[in-house]
């Protein structure tokens, strides 16, 4: 636990930055597999993993940041009952996409929203 008495739990595909982040920012981090693409079976996967480390973990706050993040973080989050959910859009994808895409993005668009409190 940090003097300010909260511990980071950095969560992230596995790859160098993972590394990079724990030994620069000395915090702990856990590699959970997330695709960039849409993969329903995939996705699925990654936030039931999600959630059971939520419930392991018993976080206050998940803060996520990308489009594929942001649907794994904040619904998992919220099922597993974490009470503060936040995530930041940075980026604009969605509004690149188009046709079945455009229309998949924005259900989860809106399941993120749903998801987050503010």
């Amino acid at each position: 636990m940090s003097q300010n008495g909260f511990e980071v739990v950095g969560v992230s595909s596995q790859g160098k930055e993972l590394q990079d982040v724990q030994n620069e920012e000395a915090v702990q981090t856990v590699a959970l597999e997330m695709t960039r693409t849409i993969s329903p079976v995939k996705d699925l996967k990654s936030l039931w993993k999600f959630y059971k480390l939520c419930k392991k973990e018993k976080p206050l706050m998940v803060h996520s940041h990308t489009p594929k993040a942001g649907i794994v973080g904040m619904l998992g989050a919220k099922l597993a009952g974490v009470p503060i959910r936040l995530h930041t859009v940075a980026g604009m994808p969605l509004m690149e996409a188009t046709g079945l895409k455009r229309k998949v993005l924005d259900v989860v668009e809106k399941l993120t929203d749903f998801s987050v409190v503010f």
